[in-house]
């Protein structure tokens, strides 16, 4: 039996093998007719069952690309290309042998009572066979799904890693996705979670994505790509001919988006403001503005390795897999 976590985001999917191994990919994919002519291109291209191929990740482009969004991504047959790419890259299988595996996974904590019965539904028992364009076929099993709420998954990573220390006060893990932060409150004289201080706020970095997408419509009069507007965040693109985003633009609406979770954070969890001691932006957007959030609590912040923040959750999913019985 093979274990792996998979935090399948709306804006990444996060994969930790069975080896530890770490990849991430973009969560879009897209139907495509190549069949391999002959370019000599390392481009992988995936179908389930002897189904429609698709590319995942970066390389699904076009007019037919289709990034899941909905609740439910675990339980939905539309995102089923995006776990089938995430047991690819995982490293697990081997040509043509049924391997067995065991998902750690989670959903947020909004909706994660729902979700888990539907995707325990959908995906336990299930067998996959991956065939790639260049022949290679992979058969899997998924014996077993793990579900933890989004949050929980960095906390049980940061326990392990003890970065979160047994004392007096909470520590508030603050997962900043794409369409929503999920915030969880730990007790950490008992390290148990606190349910009542433990929520989700509807805003991510989708919103900025969308942000930079307007203001680079406003300046060329054209609708910009949702992973163009993505990479416009950090750094200026070149669309249409003009240079355009960059932390110019994008420095005001990251703000905006700071001020909105620090606002639903404080109203969340008022008087307790002060007995937070450890506080801990993880996921995605934590490199953009986990270091805005520091006047929740001054002085409480935990620095994570730059390359564990975005894995945090996956790392913690996969060992709450192999933990269980």
């Amino acid at each position: 039996m093979i274990t792996i976590g998979v935090d399948l985001g709306y804006g990444d999917t996060k994969v930790i093998g069975a080896d530890g191994k770490r990849e991430k990919f973009p969560s879009r994919w897209a139907p495509t007719e190549t069949k391999g002519w002959g370019f000599g291109g390392t481009t992988t291209v995936l179908s389930i069952d002897d189904g429609e191929p698709f590319f995942f990740g970066e390389d699904a482009t076009g007019a037919s690309v289709r990034e899941p969004q909905g609740d439910g991504r675990l339980s939905d047959p539309d995102s089923l290309p995006l776990l089938a790419g995430a047991l690819w890259v995982s490293g697990a299988g081997t040509d043509g042998a049924l391997t067995e595996l065991t998902i750690g996974s989670g959903t947020p904590l909004g909706t994660f009572e729902h979700e888990v019965a539907a995707a325990k539904e959908f995906l336990e028992g299930k067998e996959i066979s991956l065939k790639a364009a260049s022949g290679e076929v992979r058969k899997f099993k998924i014996s077993k799904l793990v579900m933890r709420p989004q949050g929980v998954g960095a906390a049980l990573f940061l326990l392990d890693q003890g970065l979160i220390k047994t004392q007096y006060g909470y520590g508030v893990v603050i997962d900043i996705g794409s369409r929503t932060t999920d915030v969880l409150t730990v007790n950490l004289k008992n390290m148990e979670p606190v349910v009542g201080m433990s929520f989700s706020i509807q805003a991510g970095v989708g919103d900025v994505v969308s942000g930079i997408g307007k203001a680079i419509a406003k300046e060329t009069g054209f609708i910009v790509p949702t992973d163009i507007a993505r990479e416009a965040i950090s750094q200026t693109v070149v669309f249409k001919q003009r240079e355009v985003g960059g932390p110019s633009v994008s420095e005001p609406i990251l703000n905006n988006l700071a001020s909105r979770i620090l606002d639903k954070l404080r109203e969340n969890l008022r008087e307790e403001l002060d007995r937070i001691t450890a506080l801990i932006p993880v996921g995605g957007g934590s490199s953009l503005i986990g270091h805005k959030l520091e006047s929740l609590a001054p002085g409480a912040m935990i620095k994570i390795p730059s390359e564990d923040v975005q894995f945090a959750n996956a790392l913690g999913y996969r060992d709450a897999a192999s933990r269980s019985k």
